[in-house]
């Protein structure tokens, strides 16, 4: 019995780790509820989500909020734009999918629209692990989110994906939205570590945020 309640029992690890993911994503739907902070609270989960439950590192609600406040401008005007022209096509495919049921002819442009969108939904998922990471100008960071999106083509396409499935999922059901934010940027972790190992120099990659340069 008293080994079953000794904090490194395997069962009572895994609950702390549920519990982080339910909290992590309970805090991104409570700070993305003003929508314009999407940004700032999709850059402070990734980061919290990466250091304390795939790391261990303690202080989760002070890494969250001291992320979600430090990248809060950039990743507030980075979502707007970046937002908007997501949101925009995604109005423009439902518009054509919706006409293509009278007219099979605008199903090339639903198509079209649907390959629009996989611009800003890929650059969105690099761009906030990116200010999560390391320091940029806000020229510098669309650049390298765009370099990002083009050199790991095959990741983009995968966290897209995830994206979209998360948020399809959440809209309709709204539950997911206890766990589904936390275990995407979890998800999309195996993907952008990859990457940023591979442009970081090791010492960088061992001691994140001390690049300073935002080079990829």
């Amino acid at each position: 019995m008293k080994r079953f309640f000794s904090p490194d029992n395997y069962f009572w690890k895994c609950f702390d780790k549920l519990a982080d993911v339910l909290i992590l994503s309970l805090l991104w739907f409570i700070c993305s509820l003003p929508v314009v902070t999407v940004g700032a609270a999709s850059a402070a989960l990734y980061d919290a989500a990466v250091h304390t439950v795939l790391r261990n590192e303690p202080d989760l609600f002070t890494r969250f909020f001291r992320t979600f406040r430090g990248e809060f401008k950039a990743a507030t005007l980075a979502w707007l734009i970046w937002g908007a022209a997501l949101f925009s096509a995604f109005a423009g495919h439902n518009m054509a999918v919706n006409a293509a049921a009278d007219d099979p002819r605008w199903s090339l442009l639903a198509a079209v629209y649907l390959v629009v969108m996989a611009l800003p939904a890929g650059v969105l998922s690099w761009l906030f692990p990116l200010l999560s990471r390391y320091e940029f100008t806000f020229a510098q960071l669309n650049l390298t989110a765009l370099r990002f999106w083009i050199a790991h083509l095959p990741s983009t396409a995968a966290m897209a994906l995830l994206l979209a499935l998360c948020a399809g999922l959440s809209v309709r059901l709204l539950f997911p939205v206890c766990f589904a934010p936390c275990l995407l940027a979890l998800a999309d972790s195996f993907f952008v570590e990859r990457a940023f190992k591979k442009h970081t120099p090791e010492q960088e990659a061992e001691e994140p945020g001390t690049d300073g340069g935002g080079e990829a």
